[in-house]
């Protein structure tokens, strides 16, 4: 026996700590109970030293441990996603869930919490199909024939891919072959969708009669890629979109477009750069347009397809649908933000912080500054360079204004990890020896909070 083995007495049987923790979570099974129970004491045997075990007598020591599994059954049920406070200045951070969605929107979400017609046509009384919530809207808004979704972005490519691809060849440039966050590869994916790869031309240059060369019997479709995340500059040369979808359309085949993050707002133009939207590439003759639902649309999660009806009609009768379709929360939220668009869509929270200007950001900033103006910090308002997010416009920097907190006897690194330990967590972002706020999809309510806990900090 070691030193540290000596004190093992100390710890608390497991069903003792059973019986007390029932006392305080009465409705929790012993059986769950144990399991949370077990790696606890698991790790004192393993790292005594880590818990001081020889620092405390028994009664000390077991209520020390009681008290640990306590807090661990609170946070548990509390749960882990937890709302936070995004001022780091990129609206569509992937880390902290992409696209604010209106919390109106949210709301809304109560009228499907119990039965809905989800799958049922009232008028004629038998089974619907649920995409018909979103096909007319779809239509509508991109001038398509048709519209589905699924559950990501990613899953639309490859419900598209392995519909007209299966054990067939797809045409791809090797300029578009991308690569996005998650080492998401097209090669890889394509392959995934049980299809063949068919590279045309080269990085910089690929032309029509690439394209055309590579058709041959064993053609599934064509595919395009939006090189949202990169740019290949000078020496370069890529057929116009009408000339591939007419080429397309002369062999019958599918010309598909992944377009990642997809805009509805046409010539949405911030910084000089524009996004093309969704119509735009369907009146181009493009047979299939896949975007996210949850990037520039500013949505919930995920992967709309819009086109040609014959097209999306096979899209809709793969049986790998039904592996990727959304569910009635995630359709009701993404209809109601579709039909935002139509009816007000000035008002979407992504597209109001993707418009709001610099001076308007500098004069909040000056407003929550004043209110910081007796912490022991430095406190300023300066300009900053926000970022769109998730791909979309990686290139652009959006003019933006920062709350600039330098603190006079803390450490920069020790106030951005106590605001990310707040019980709303607060990111912002660490540069030369500060913390950067910037405001832009800061709430009012959001601004208070943060002002609380600086006085608190500070």
């Amino acid at each position: 026996m070691n030193d540290m083995q000596k004190h093992f007495h100390k710890i608390p049987s497991v069903n003792w700590l059973i019986e007390e923790l029932q006392n305080d979570f009465p409705g929790m099974k012993a059986e769950y109970l144990q399991r949370i129970i077990l790696p606890c004491i698991e790790q004192v045997q393993q790292n005594p030293h880590k818990f001081n075990i020889e620092k405390h007598d028994k009664d000390a020591f077991r209520t020390r441990i009681l008290q640990s599994l306590k807090n661990d059954l609170n946070q548990l049920q509390r749960g882990s996603i937890k709302k936070v406070i995004n001022a780091t200045g990129v609206i569509l951070h992937t880390g902290l869930g992409r696209a604010p969605v209106n919390s109106d929107i949210i709301e809304n979400l109560q009228t499907v919490n119990r039965y809905t017609s989800l799958e049922i046509n009232l008028k004629s009384g038998k089974r619907g199909q649920r995409n018909d919530h979103l096909s007319e809207l779809i239509r509508i808004l991109t001038g398509a024939e048709a519209g589905i979704a699924v559950n990501n972005n990613a899953a639309a490519v490859m419900l598209m891919l392995n519909t007209f691809g299966n054990r067939k060849e797809v045409i791809l440039s090797r300029g578009q072959m991308i690569e996005i966050g998650g080492s998401f590869r097209m090669p890889e994916v394509m392959r995934m969708s049980g299809c063949r790869l068919r590279e045309i031309g080269t990085t910089n240059k690929t032309h029509l009669r690439d394209y055309e060369d590579a058709i041959n019997k064993r053609t599934g479709a064509i595919l395009l890629c939006h090189t949202s995340n990169y740019e290949v500059k000078g020496f370069t040369a890529h057929p116009d979109l009408e000339e591939i979808a007419a080429l397309a359309q002369r062999h019958n085949i599918p010309l598909i477009f992944d377009l990642g993050s997809g805009s509805l707002i046409s010539e949405r133009i911030f910084g000089g750069q524009t996004e093309p939207d969704v119509s735009s590439f369907i009146e181009a003759g493009i047979d299939l347009v896949s975007f996210s639902g949850d990037k520039l649309l500013g949505g919930p999660q995920a992967g709309i397809i819009a086109g040609r009806k014959k097209w999306v009609q096979k899209c809709a009768k793969n049986h790998m649908l039904r592996a990727l379709r959304l569910d009635k929360f995630m359709l009701k939220t993404l209809q109601q933000i579709l039909i935002r668009y139509i009816t007000d869509p000035e008002s979407i929270e992504t597209v109001i912080a993707l418009k709001t200007g610099r001076e308007e950001l500098i004069e909040r900033c000056n407003d929550f500054a004043s209110k910081l103006s007796e912490l022991d910090a430095e406190i300023e308002t300066v300009p900053s360079a926000g970022k769109t997010g998730s791909g979309a416009y990686p290139l652009m920097e959006l003019q933006s204004a920062a709350v600039r907190i330098k603190p006079r006897s803390k450490s920069v690194n020790w106030l951005a990890s106590k605001l990310r330990q707040n019980h709303i967590p607060i990111f912002g972002y660490v540069e030369d020896d500060s913390l950067y706020l910037d405001l832009r999809v800061v709430t009012a309510e959001e601004e208070n909070e943060i002002s609380r806990v600086f006085k608190t900090l500070l």
